[in-house]
């Protein structure tokens, strides 16, 4: 299973983000048969059912802005429904009886159907990752982003305004690309979710192969690991250098933030010794001053004091205001909000905003109150999912840390999502959901015995198959 999750992923991610039809419908579609096969496999886990639950109400609440809806009841529930649609589409009739609360329903229904593809792919792929799994995935990671930062480097030094050279986007952009990406933005938020899972194998690495206060743990000989090390180090070395080399500042904003919750989670990790600890911690420092020399403090500091593009995105985000304001209960649908645009865009001239630049706000937009609450809903029961999941893999060292690096990595592009919308290419969104599966896989199973640990679980020598609490 991990094979085919790094193989999307790299597929996606070599296809533009995956953000045409003929690159996000397979991917989705992929997502959504990982995500049934785990289920029929291993049945929805009893930790993930307030989370399905969760979700399954989401869903609903976006298919009904699909359904059609007596004009009377539309009017009473979202007044600028019926005039927006009016004047957005040329083939509806103003005396119509039933309405869609979305105002391009054939947008929404993109929206609603990778929104049940990537929560399947959340629900179910948990029972199809093992230990060996999860050990995988970070140094598959890492294969895929070597290749892809030194692209991005190279893209951002040598730009011709084509993708690979010879693709023209159908925005017209390309001035900004960064690899594979359109947006040096969305690379950004692709290299630190990848770079935090990679920190994490890294980090439990250490940790199992140094001694530390539990001396009762199976001991791996530092030769046999100093190799795999090394190479991880330098692959986040490099990502880290990409990410500053292409100066996306709300990536680096994430980054910061990640890197600051790493060193947390290092500190009070009560399992860790000095030596260990000493050593992540200079790793860490390690790797922020190499993105930062390389890329230079003068052109940082340049770039983040320049206020040009925060000013553009206040303007964008009053003008996403207003659109909050005029359906505050159920929003124009989702995906709507460039439609939406048309007719609440009066900031920024010359440019046509289909982005709001805050996830958040545009999820309000096109969500409205309903939406809203039912996301913040998922993400209060995924959170506390994750929360039971990582203390329960206390115990373990690599697969502790996996579970933890994937989730700093959700953190840190929930950070980067208030001022980009990263999350809107199919491709982040798939990587996005594969953190959520690793840090919601589970520690064990039960048996008849007791717990029977799965092999991502680093038993003392001493045990005989009890997983130390």
């Amino acid at each position: 299973m991990p094979t085919l999750i790094l193989t999307l992923v790299a597929l996606g991610t070599l296809a533009f983000g995956a953000v045409y039809p003929w690159a996000y419908v397979p991917l989705l579609a992929a997502a959504a048969a990982v995500g049934i096969a785990g289920l029929i496999r291993g049945g929805l886990l009893p930790a993930l059912r307030p989370l399905a639950a969760g979700f399954a109400v989401l869903c609903a609440a976006a298919a009904v802005q699909l359904v059609p809806l007596p004009a009377p009841v539309v009017e009473l529930l979202s007044p600028f429904t019926p005039g927006i649609v009016n004047d957005y589409d040329l083939g509806f009739e103003s005396d119509a009886a039933w309405i869609r609360l979305s105002i391009d329903p054939a947008r929404t229904l993109v929206a609603v159907a990778a929104l049940g593809a990537l929560g399947l792919y959340v629900l179910g792929c948990p029972a199809l990752l093992d230990g060996p799994g999860l050990r995988t995935l970070p140094r598959g990671l890492a294969f895929i982003a070597v290749p892809v930062a030194l692209f991005a480097i190279y893209t951002r030094e040598f730009n011709n305004g084509l993708i690979y050279g010879f693709w023209p986007s159908l925005d017209g952009g390309g001035a900004d690309q960064a690899g594979p990406f359109i947006n040096r933005n969305h690379f950004g938020g692709w290299i630190v979710m990848a770079l935090c899972v990679m920190l994490g194998g890294l980090l439990g690495t250490i940790e199992r192969t140094l001694p530390s206060a539990d001396f009762y743990r199976r001991r791996t000989n530092l030769a046999d690991e100093a190799g795999g090390v090394l190479l991880m180090v330098g692959a986040i070395v490099l990502g880290t250098i990409s990410l500053f080399w292409i100066v996306s500042r709300s990536a680096i904003g994430g980054f910061v933030v990640a890197m600051a919750v790493f060193a947390w989670l290092v500190l009070t990790r009560q399992r860790m010794g000095t030596v260990p600890r000493a050593l992540v911690m200079v790793t860490l420092a390690v790797v922020v001053l190499a993105g930062v020399s390389w890329r230079g403090v003068d052109v940082l500091l340049m770039w983040f004091l320049d206020e040009r593009s925060l000013l553009s995105r206040l303007d964008a985000w009053r003008d996403g205001w207003a659109v909050v304001r005029d359906f505050p209960l159920l929003g124009t649908g989702l995906n709507t909000y460039s439609p939406a645009m048309l007719f609440y865009q009066v900031r920024n001239p010359g440019f046509h905003m289909a982005q709001a630049h805050n996830d958040y706000l545009q999820l309000l937009a096109e969500g409205g109150t309903v939406i809203g609450i039912a996301v913040v809903a998922v993400a209060v029961l995924m959170g506390r999912s994750i929360w039971w999941t990582l203390r329960a893999a206390r115990a373990e060292a690599r697969g502790y840390w996996v579970r933890a690096g994937a989730t700093v990595g959700l953190v840190a592009i929930a950070f980067q999502e208030l001022v980009e919308f990263t999350l809107q290419i199919p491709v982040n969104a798939f990587l996005f959901c594969t953190l959520a599966a690793i840090a919601l896989t589970p520690v064990g199973t039960r048996a008849a015995g007791g717990v029977r640990p799965r092999a991502n679980i680093d038993l003392p020598e001493e045990s005989s198959g009890v997983a130390l609490s």
